[in-house]
């Protein structure tokens, strides 16, 4: 892609999303929370004040968005290695019941040990989906197991914990590089 092409994508990028955010009022989005940590610790949200967050949603036994989405995680967060102390990577599980702590420290520790992972009571969990606006739905497969329908937007939240940017689903890594890349600038 031409410079100019990938700048005038970036410009419309940044519309589509200050058009999203306005309309969808961001204080309606977001918010602090407590879980528990893939090291088993309690973690909340306003402990990364400061820092860049990029909060993803899924489940371990997820067989294609979240694998896919996890990895592109990896890539800004070795490419960006330089500003690792002003980063970090969150991954939600929306499976409480099968994703333990100790089962999600393997899973992310596969992509990449910045990203931290979470879960907690399915309570807790659906609150913090609630407060992200993330959409999902436990489907019963025959013969037993399910599957978990979800949303799979990037969340961005900024140094001061408020939600930033949400990058759809499905972006290429590039983009989601020249989003954080933007916001990393923007702080200085």
């Amino acid at each position: 892609m031409m410079r100019a092409d990938k700048k005038l994508w970036l410009v419309l990028l940044f519309t589509i999303l200050s058009v999203t955010m306005a309309s969808a009022g961001t204080e309606e989005i977001g918010g602090d929370f407590t879980l528990t940590d893939h090291n088993n610790d309690t973690f909340r949200l306003s402990q990364l004040q400061g820092k860049l967050v990029l909060l993803s949603f899924g489940y371990t036994y997820c067989p294609d968005i979240c694998p896919t989405e996890l990895a592109k995680l990896a890539v800004v967060f070795d490419t960006l290695k330089s500003e690792s102390d002003r980063l970090q990577g969150l991954f939600v599980s929306l499976d409480p019941a099968r994703d333990t702590p100790a089962v999600l420290r393997d899973y992310v520790g596969y992509f990449n040990r910045e990203i931290v992972a979470l879960t907690g009571s399915e309570i807790a969990v659906d609150q913090v989906a609630r407060q992200y606006r993330v959409k999902y739905q436990r489907n019963e497969k025959a013969g037993g197991g399910y599957s978990i329908d979800h949303s799979a937007n990037l969340y961005l939240i900024d140094q001061m914990g408020e939600l930033a940017a949400v990058i759809p689903y499905g972006m290429p890594v590039e983009h989601i590089m020249d989003v954080v890349r933007g916001m990393l600038s923007e702080d200085g």
